[in-house]
């Protein structure tokens, strides 16, 4: 397991949560391809420092809250796969939400080339590019860790 990739996608997690937004965009490649939940449920990609610095300010603007947290992180070469959730209060309403969240990073020369979030685990399993039945050992351990948190 390639653990400096690994403690990049940590520092992600934890610069996020702080919004310390110059240490997280720091650790973002400069055409990073950065698609979270919320993207993904609106078809949209933010692409680079300046969308990803927008949806941070979006975010302070329409939740009260928002804290993602990581539960089980696998390396896969270039590829972390994430199991983790994330929790919001909406602002306006009050309301909170916590939701189970699958989250793959891409990491190249040391920075986050792209992420994106997945509501279903068996996909984003797909997109890392591992064959659920085709590895058994390695499948096995995997999915054992991703849902015990399911």
């Amino acid at each position: 397991m390639s653990q400096e990739n690994v403690e990049i996608v940590r520092r992600v997690f934890d610069a996020f949560n702080r919004r310390d937004t110059p240490a997280f965009l720091e650790l973002l490649d400069p055409d990073v391809e950065w698609i979270p939940i919320l993207a993904v449920l609106e078809g949209r990609v933010y692409r680079g420092h300046e969308e990803v610095r927008r949806w941070i300010k979006d975010l302070a603007t329409d939740w009260e809250f928002f804290q993602v947290d990581y539960e089980d992180l696998r390396d896969f070469g270039g590829q972390v796969l994430v199991s983790g959730h994330w929790h919001a209060r909406g602002r306006a309403s009050g309301v909170e939400s916590e939701n189970p969240g699958t989250y793959l990073y891409e990491i190249k020369g040391g920075k986050v080339a792209s992420m994106r979030t997945f509501t279903d685990r068996a996909e984003a399993l797909e997109a890392a590019g591992v064959q659920v039945g085709k590895t058994p050992s390695e499948t096995a351990e995997l999915m054992r860790g991703l849902l015990k948190n399911a």
